[in-house]
């Protein structure tokens, strides 16, 4: 265990923000552009027949029709045009001609200089997307980078969602993405739900719709094509689909009263795409371990016939052990095209799906026709992107578009407005006569990913107020923590950061128990305790005699600086929880100041 002492840092330039003023009420009211607040998009492009589009369809091979439909992967940093990754990709571009690429990490510049590279070798322009949910630094080094969802939902205000949107868009064409796998519109109303959490904008389906849809105009008003995800819903799972298939016992009854709710919304306002989830619902399609992004019963019947979406559908990544553990490369992209797929996303092996699938239509077992339409709408989406007429980017221009001024300032307002005092016994904060006092900070990480704890501590430090403080930085299972208690009796004030986020392939958002048991003996000092959650809201069920509890929600820079900003009464705590986080502490509670 080391302990660390305060370093005196240089004070940075403070960036200016603006105000945007919440509500606590859930109403239409606040939804962006009152008087046009359709979504720009509109599914029906998918059904024309335009001349590029026909003309391309016409010229294309049965083959070359299938590879429209497969959207490959990389990373997207700088490849020398020798080296097995490109070789790899420029052969899936030029020889089997898939239609798109989605982009899992690199540099901004790269990532652009890489994407100019392939539409370059491509006949046909790539469809290139990724997913930004919180941002562009999801995935690129230098990207701008949101509070989560819940975040938002916590603000109760849909114009920031759509700012964040658009800010997303902007720097997305900047790229040269023309998709973003984005907003998540699960309705998280499972606490022990390993992968959405905070993804979520909470658990009610009206406040999810709200932001959901903000969201999407945002990006659809950038002419960047959304997606709204992971259908039917995938909210109230305790699996991860990224480590095997969850299974909901729900009824159409249901489904109708609750996880549906936001993908209609999305779908009366002109979202163009709808991702399917690796989950299992035995009561619309009994087949056993079939995942909805398999099923035609849920896309072609239930999202197409019965929702009336005419727009892009895409699987979820096709590498995910939902779908894998079950089924094999070929059952994949049979039922794939039979079940209403455009876009088969990731699959276990490009060229073995196109040549399945090219197979079955050549013996009669899956008609052209549904190639044929899947295509068209593939096309129709590119063309709405105008790649037919530009699909290169001016990689100059980049560095001036992504992470802005206004992405900064965006993200930060974001942060305010979210901020959620949840406890706050005997109004411990902010912190009024930090002067007088001592403060131990004790930074705890419930993985081994590193968390943001060193900038919690800079900004602490070029901020702090106190007499005096120390800190500590543990991670992980903890032992032999008793000389820790027993230094925290020597201060006046406890601060406990927590990174608690959601990782794929853990299974859990949680603390180990060794953190919950540490927090519960600080508390048991009699000492002042103020827990801020960085990520996970849920976690006071675990020490629920806490002096005072704020939700943060993410672990964005932005969202450390609001929280130490609370401390002092900089700003004041607006958020409202947007789920229930506790027997005690419900939806739309929140203590305002």
């Amino acid at each position: 265990m080391k302990k660390y002492l305060p370093i005196t840092l240089i004070l940075v330039a403070t960036v200016t923000f603006i105000f945007f003023t919440g509500t606590d009420k859930i109403n239409d009211e606040k939804s962006p552009d009152k008087k046009n607040n359709i979504i720009t998009g509109n599914q029906n492009i998918f059904n024309e027949r335009n001349e590029w589009t026909e003309n391309k369809l016409r010229s294309m091979s049965l083959r070359e029709k299938i590879g429209q439909m497969i959207i490959t992967y990389s990373d997207g940093y700088s490849l020398s045009e020798n080296s097995s990754e490109y070789q790899r990709l420029s052969n899936l571009v030029v020889n089997e001609k898939v239609g798109g690429v989605i982009f899992f990490k690199g540099n901004a510049v790269q990532e652009a200089e890489l994407i100019n590279s392939l539409q370059d070798l491509a006949e046909t322009p790539l469809l290139m997307s990724a997913d930004f949910e919180r941002g562009t630094k999801m995935r690129l080094d230098d990207g701008s980078l949101f509070p989560s969802s819940m975040a938002l939902g916590a603000t109760r205000n849909p114009d920031l969602a759509y700012q964040m949107g658009l800010q997303i868009a902007k720097e997305c064409r900047a790229i040269g993405i023309g998709q973003n796998y984005a907003p998540v519109v699960d309705i998280n109303n499972n606490s022990d739900n390993p992968i959405i959490n905070v993804r979520s904008y909470g658990e009610d389906p009206e406040l999810v719709s709200m932001m959901g849809d903000a969201f999407i105009k945002g990006l659809q008003d950038g002419n960047v094509i959304a997606t709204a995800k992971h259908f039917p819903g995938h909210g109230d799972t305790d699996i991860d689909s990224h480590s095997d298939l969850p299974v909901l016992n729900f009824d159409m009854e249901r489904l109708n009263s609750i996880e549906l709710i936001p993908f209609k919304s999305a779908i009366k306002n002109n979202v163009m795409s709808v991702m399917i989830a690796h989950l299992s619902l035995p009561s619309l399609d009994n087949e056993s371990n079939v995942p909805a992004s398999l099923s035609g019963n849920i896309i072609n019947g239930l999202l197409i016939d019965d929702m009336k979406f005419n727009g892009l559908v895409v699987t979820d990544a096709l590498n995910m052990a939902g779908v894998v553990k079950h089924f094999s490369t070929n059952d994949v992209a049979l039922r794939c095209a039979n079940a209403g797929v455009d876009l088969i996303l990731m699959p276990q092996g490009e060229s073995k799906t196109i040549t399945a699938i090219e197979n079955a239509v050549n013996n009669g077992s899956i008609p052209e026709e549904v190639i044929d339409n899947a295509v068209r709408k593939i096309l129709n989406a590119k063309n709405w992107l105008k790649l037919n007429q530009n699909k290169f980017t001016d990689v100059n221009k980049v560095s001036e578009i992504v992470n802005s001024d206004n992405a900064k300032k965006i993200s930060k307002q974001i942060a305010d407005e979210s901020l959620t005092l949840v406890k706050n016994e005997g109004n411990i904060v902010p912190f009024n006569n930090a002067s007088e006092q001592t403060c131990l900070i004790v930074s705890l990480n419930n993985g081994n990913e590193k968390a943001n704890s060193d900038y919690f501590l800079n900004r602490f430090n070029v901020f702090n107020k106190f007499k005096s403080y120390s800190y500590y930085d543990l991670s992980g299972n903890l032992s032999g923590t008793g000389e820790l208690v027993a230094d925290a009796s020597n201060y006046d004030v406890i601060v406990v950061p927590i990174y608690a986020k959601v990782k794929i392939n853990t299974g859990t958002v949680g603390l180990p128990e060794s953190q919950v048991s540490l927090i519960n003996s600080l508390i048991q000092t009699g000492k002042k305790v103020v827990v801020i959650s960085f990520g996970n809201p849920y976690l006071i069920q675990g020490f629920p005699d806490v002096s005072s509890y704020i939700c943060a929600y993410a672990d964005a820079e932005s969202s450390i600086d609001s929280a130490i900003d609370s401390f002092y009464g900089t700003i004041k705590f607006k958020g409202k929880l947007p789920v229930s986080i506790s027997s005690r502490y419900k939806f739309n509670d929140g203590i305002t100041n």
